[in-house]
Order: C-alpha cells, then structure tokens, then sequence
C-alpha cells in the first residue's frame, strides 16, 4: 500500500477564485533510507465551462518499491496461511497505483460549492473517495466560512493473505478565514474524522519473542478509531512582496495519541517571473495506548506500525515557481503561458523505537518534484 502522506496534516481551506483553463503535469519522486522509493507522475487538468463553473480532471500513477514488502512472511495461524511467502508484487516495482479524480467547483451568488471523486486501484489496495466543500463569504468577504465533508470507503486484500477488509472514513471539517487588516489574514480549522473497520497494511507482523522462543503473529488493532484536530494560522505581510505563514495544530484521538504541530512558511516574490518559498515544520506525538516496542506473549492488542509510536518528525522544503517568458531563451518556458515549477524537500523522523523491519529508529528522506503549468 502507497504510503503517500507520513502524518495527518491539517484540513486548511483558503478562499480562491475560480482557475483560469490549465493543464499541470508533474513528476514527483521520494526516497528514504528505509528502501522506500516512489516515483508518481501525475497530470491535472482545469477547464473553465462558464464564468461560475469550472471542472477538473486528474491522473495520477504510482511506482512504488518497498522494502517492507520484500519481508518474507511465516505468519502462525490458518487464516494467513498463503502459498506466496514474498511479500509486494512479484517483479519490479512492487506495486503500481492508477488514481483518478474528477470534480468540479461552482460560483453561486458568491458562494462557492465543489465537489470531487476519487477512485484508486493497486494490486492489493483499493479507494473510492467522494468529498465536498462549501465556502461562504460574510462581512464584504472580509470572512469566509468553509465547511467540508468526505467520504472513503477503502478494500485491503494484501498479496500474502487470502482476505479481503474494509476500512471506512467519514471526515467533516469547518474552518474560517478572517481578514484581521490589510497586512493579517487568520485562519481557524476543526476537523472529525470516524474511521470503522481494518486498519492495518496486511504486511506488518509481530515478533512474540519470549525467551529463546520466537513467534510470529499478525498486529491487532482496535477496528474504530475517532480522530480530532484543531489548527490556527496567521498569514502576515512582512513586505510588499513577501509574507509569513505560522500555524499550529493540536491532534488528539480514541487511541489516546496526541500530536501538536508547527510550522512556518515563508513567500517572496523575487521577480515578476520568479517566486520563492520556505517551509518549516515540526511534529511531536505520543504513542497509541497499546502500542509496545517488543512482545513477549501474545496481546488482544498489538501493534508495530511506526506512525502509533512516539516520536517527531522534522521537514524542510524550498519551492520555485518560473513563469515563462521570451526573455529567458530556454526552450518550453521562453512562452508566457508555460510556469515552471520545482521542489525540493529533506525530511527527518525519529520514533522511540526501531521500526519493525528496518530495525532503526532514525527515517531520512528526500522529495524532489518538478513540473509545469500551461495556461491555455
């Protein structure tokens, strides 16, 4: 299963205007020290069908190589019996994700209303998603209220088992954006998220070592989980070109882990073709109430996932945006309807104990991302 995002980031809503008609294509990649790599080509496209309705379109493909799905898997028990004992795909990569989505965003009488569906398949893993979003402007649209809702209904049918499991999530979000002066902007985000059924990967064991005896066993987690977060951000105008985003979130859910989440984001304006900008972030948790760093006898609950463990994380990013003009020389962007986009990204996780199969406790990774934007 394509882990995409590493931790629960805040629900933010901004108001926006409709996109002018545009076609994005990027090509993303990440690696890390645990032998995970994922490349994942994607293209998005936004086309404009009147004044107040636009619709939208993307494809996104996933190679994934994984070594946590090279783990060979002796798993005790009939009902993980399996005549593959190799973990992932059988050649390389080891999983292939297909993503699409489609959606469309619609103006009425100033109030903006969208919604999207998503549909994802690999070879172990599949996700419909439908979400929703209304943001309604008050006070000379000097607030904005967002209120949000999705909905994923998700199979796990891993390679080395003969199951299929369901996982469930509803999320509701309500969020506000405030225009404190012409220099601050505020914004204030709730989010609730139920999530029933299978939590796990499929792929994960549990060593039960006991002495000189060693066991093997599948991870048992509760199968209801009621995630909350409450985040605050302030966006200030340090210059005429350039400004600072500070936001905190607090996290907090049924499994007893609590999160508390910084971060900064800086953004100038170097040119009238060129901006620049900065990303900070710091993540601290707890861990999940029957979460434990080694076994020695079987539990009614057990887990081994890092993400349930205590720990934090840290990243940094930079991003460019080059719109295109005929004074660079440079083929493709030398047109003022291409913008060339680039990232670059180093991030940093620490859990109290080691992972699971990597046996460290210490994640390194790199992101890097590049694309561009044709405005049509």
């Amino acid at each position: 299963m394509l882990i995409v995002i590493f931790l629960i980031y805040p629900f933010y809503v901004f108001s926006q205007q409709e996109p002018d008609n545009q076609i994005q294509v990027n090509f993303n990649s990440y690696f890390d020290n645990f032998r995970l790599n994922v490349i994942y080509p994607s293209i998005n496209i936004v086309k404009s069908i009147d004044n107040n309705t636009s619709i939208t379109g993307s494809y996104l493909v996933d190679a994934i190589s994984s070594a946590s799905m090279k783990m060979t898997f002796k798993v005790d028990g009939v009902t993980s019996a399996t005549a593959n004992k190799q973990g992932g795909g059988d050649n390389t990569p080891d999983e292939l994700r297909h993503q699409i989505n489609l959606g469309f965003v619609r103006n009425i009488s100033g109030v903006s209303v969208s919604a999207d569906g998503m549909y994802s398949i690999e070879h172990d893993y599949s996700s419909k998603t439908f979400a929703t979003n209304i943001s309604i402007p008050f006070a000379k649209k000097n607030t904005v209220l967002q209120i949000g809702f999705a909905g994923n209904w998700d199979k796990v049918f891993p390679q080395t088992r003969f199951w299929t499991r369901s996982r469930n999530t509803t999320t509701y979000n309500i969020g506000m954006t405030q225009i404190l002066s012409k220099n601050i902007v505020s914004q204030f985000d709730f989010s609730f998220i139920n999530i029933d059924g299978y939590m796990l990967d499929g792929y994960q064991v549990v060593r039960i070592l006991n002495g000189t005896n060693l066991s093997i066993l599948e991870p048992i987690e509760p199968e209801k989980r009621i995630r909350k977060a409450l985040g605050a951000r302030m966006n200030f105008a340090v210059s005429k070109h350039s400004t600072l985003l500070l936001g905190y979130r607090y996290y907090w859910d049924t499994w007893d882990i609590k999160s508390s989440t910084i971060d900064a984001e800086y953004k100038t304006h170097m040119s009238d073709y060129t901006n620049i900008s900065l990303n900070v972030r710091q993540y601290f948790q707890n861990k999940a109430y029957f979460f434990k760093a080694t076994y020695t006898v079987p539990e009614p609950l057990m887990a081994v996932d890092s993400k349930l463990n205590s720990g934090y994380t840290n990243d940094i990013s930079v991003n460019l945006e080059y719109k295109g003009n005929r004074y660079t020389g440079i083929p493709i962007i030398n047109n003022d309807k291409v913008t060339f986009l680039a990232s670059l990204g180093f991030f940093h996780r620490h859990t109290d104990s080691p992972d699971w199969v990597m046996r460290m406790s210490e994640l390194y990774a790199y992101l890097i991302s590049f694309g561009f934007k044709f405005s049509l």
